[in-house]
């Protein structure tokens, strides 16, 4: 028989490219990498193996015994590893390869009988032997090389489809794609065992696990070169099985500010910098670039005492400039321990703590309890809000406003209050922002201004002496595009006048999206609508945005009012009373009526209508009440 050798050697040309793709190009970062490489070398050496074996095999008479005899057995012991390192590789991608280490020491027992009776060979002749031309032929026992290697392969399938959660579905679709292509040529080559198909087969389906799993492109940071947060998602949802490491986190603050500072490039150079000396400096764990400068370390089986020294490196290094010249800078940096299966649970509870933002200003330890909790709090607050929307649920609430004009209340802020039948009251600090950002707020706006609308209508209260209702509009609000025509029909069902809503905004909603506010407000006050600029003075303030904004009252926040006049002492500070008394002078001279919050006692009360405040609010009036209360405090008031 005359063997084709053609593939084979088509077969050594890719494998040769793989090899330097993996090496130069990609880089053996992990484990996995280094396994896949062993493949790529067991598979090379099985191809030259079979290229130089079937030439001795093709014409023995030009050759020696003991030549044809290296090859063919080197042939055959590096085709059936192969086959066991690819066990080895799927256990890797699906994290067994630390917990199932006894797993991989019994499924090393067949290869190892395999080996013995491959090496035994020439004392029973029952795997191969040549006839008295010297030609190659297989011997009884040759079937038990063949079981062996399909037995491990099936055994890679069944794993793969098993834990396939271990990987991402795209991953594991092209391991078993792959898998199954290696198939082919093995039953092809039963029937023409002339063409030796089965490594170009294989080889092929290396490649494209290459170019699928191994993939660079889609696991390392173009910025760091280092694994990227994708890379760990994959090694987080393995390790979440197995539960027997620790994520270490390191965390630079406010990356944004050092781009400004020193510029993109010049930024990036530091973080390539660090990143370096992180991958070199917590070997041999794996490190990962989660962006924002914020990076991961995945510690399997490491010894607390360990992580502290690790710990004491990475504070002692941030305490020294990274950088060279004028880019020079030292950073801050806040180092945190997260035990895998115990501090969180899911991978998306890891990524919050990742995610979370640097807490302080120097470098410090992350508070990983607190910050889980928090997480779970606010995962608590996101199911209560959509329940209370679902049940409709929410309350308003109604602060009088005083009116130093007319002597009396003549105005209410509606306050939106979520009360839970089974957790109690929820502050609103807490919900609206989580709202906020998870966009349920526009449902909630929605609820509090019909709510407002239909109590304005059926409770008469313009006849009360309620001119208007402040009801609070957000930031998400003002960007849905059919607020006005959301607004417009709501009015309309109760019969009420834009002119009895007046628009809260709070000053830190104009400091951000300006241009779309400007927008919604120039659009809401063609419909009738008046508008208050809420808490001033609260650390955004900037007296250009209220040139164009149609702001009919300026609110002043409580805690101005107090640090110029606490109300339980009575007493304040004398600097505080200055911007108190300026800011008010201020707004009045540009023509805006001035409401000041967090009045509490009667000294505030006079102090504040000697300035000339045209408003006050607070609970020297009344606490914020449901309607049927804010019903009894009218009625009372006018008597």
């Amino acid at each position: 028989m005359i063997y084709h050798i053609e593939y084979d050697i088509a077969a050594v040309f890719i494998t040769l490219f793989m090899a330097y793709y993996i090496i130069f190009k990609k880089g053996v970062r992990r484990h996995a990498n280094r396994v896949y490489l062993s493949m790529l070398v067991f598979n090379f050496l099985a191809e030259i193996s079979d290229i130089f074996g079937s030439l001795a095999n093709n014409q023995p008479e030009y050759t020696t015994r003991y030549i044809q005899d290296f090859w063919n057995y080197l042939y055959l012991s590096s085709h059936n590893v192969l086959a066991y390192v690819f066990v080895i590789y799927v256990f890797y991608l699906i994290g067994y390869e630390k917990t199932k280490r006894t797993a991989l020491v019994l499924l090393a027992i067949p290869v190892g009988i395999d080996m013995l009776l491959l090496f035994s060979n020439p004392f029973h002749r029952q795997i191969f032997y040549y006839d008295e031309q010297g030609h190659y032929l297989h011997g009884k026992l040759f079937f038990i090389i063949y079981a062996v290697a399909l037995s491990y392969m099936i055994y890679a399938i069944y794993m793969t489809i098993r834990h396939r959660k271990g990987i991402s579905k795209k991953r594991a679709s092209a391991l078993l794609f792959f898998l199954m292509i290696t198939f082919i040529p093995v039953v092809v080559q039963i029937i023409f065992p002339q063409y030796l198909l089965t490594l170009f087969f294989e080889t092929l389906g290396l490649m494209g696990i290459l170019f699928t799993i191994e993939s660079k492109e889609d696991t390392v940071s173009p910025t760091t070169g280092i694994l990227n947060r994708y890379a760990l998602q994959a090694a987080l949802d393995r390790n979440m099985i197995n539960k027997s490491c620790y994520l270490l986190l390191v965390k630079i603050p406010n990356l944004n500010y050092y781009n400004k500072m020193i510029g993109f490039e010049n930024m990036n150079g530091i973080l390539r910098r660090i990143s370096k000396w992180m991958d070199e400096t917590y070997a041999p764990h794996t490190c990962y670039d989660c962006g924002r400068g914020h990076f991961a370390v995945l510690c399997e089986q490491i010894a607390k005492t360990d992580i502290q020294v690790i710990r004491s490196k990475t504070m002692e290094r941030f305490e020294r400039a990274w950088g060279k010249g004028e880019f020079s800078l030292v950073f801050p940096v806040q180092f945190g321990v997260v035990n895998i299966g115990e501090d969180v649970k899911t991978v998306e509870n890891a990524f919050m703590l990742i995610d979370r933002p640097f807490e302080g200003k120097s470098s410090s330890d992350l508070n990983v309890s607190k910050a889980v909790h928090d997480y779970e709090r606010g995962v608590l607050i996101e199911r209560l809000i959509d329940k209370a929307l679902h049940n409709k649920s929410f309350k308003v609430y109604y602060q009088p406003i005083w009116s130093t004009e007319a002597g009396r209340i003549n105005s209410a802020e509606a306050l939106c209050r979520l009360i839970d039948d089974e957790y109690g009251m929820i502050s609103p600090d807490e919900f609206i922002p989580i709202a906020e950002r998870n966009g349920t707020i526009l449902n909630i706006g929605q609820f509090v201004f019909e709510e407002v609308c239909r109590f304005y209508s059926e409770g008469h209260l313009r006849s009360l002496g309620i001119d208007y209702v402040e009801v609070n509009l957000s930031v998400v609000q003002c960007m849905a595009k059919n607020l006005k025509e959301l607004f417009d029909g709501i009015l309309e069902t109760y019969s009420v006048s834009a002119e009895c809503i007046n628009l809260e905004i709070t000053e830190s909603a104009t400091a951000e999206n300006q241009k779309v506010l400007f927008d919604t407000i120039e659009i809401l006050e063609d419909s009738g609508f008046t508008f208050s600029l809420d808490d001033y003075g609260t650390g955004y303030s900037n007296i250009t945005y209220m040139y164009d904004m149609p702001f009919s009252i300026i609110k002043i926040d409580k805690s101005i009012l107090w640090k110029a006049m606490d109300p339980e002492t009575g007493e304040g500070q004398r600097n505080a009373m200055i911007y108190l008394e300026n800011t008010i002078r201020m707004l009045k001279d540009m023509n805006y009526a001035v409401l000041v919050e967090g009045v509490e006692t009667v000294e505030q009360k006079r102090f504040l209508e000697s300035l000339g405040c045209d408003y006050l609010q607070g609970f020297y009036f009344s606490k914020p009440v449901p309607k049927d209360g804010f019903m009894d405090y009218l009625k009372k008031s006018a008597k």
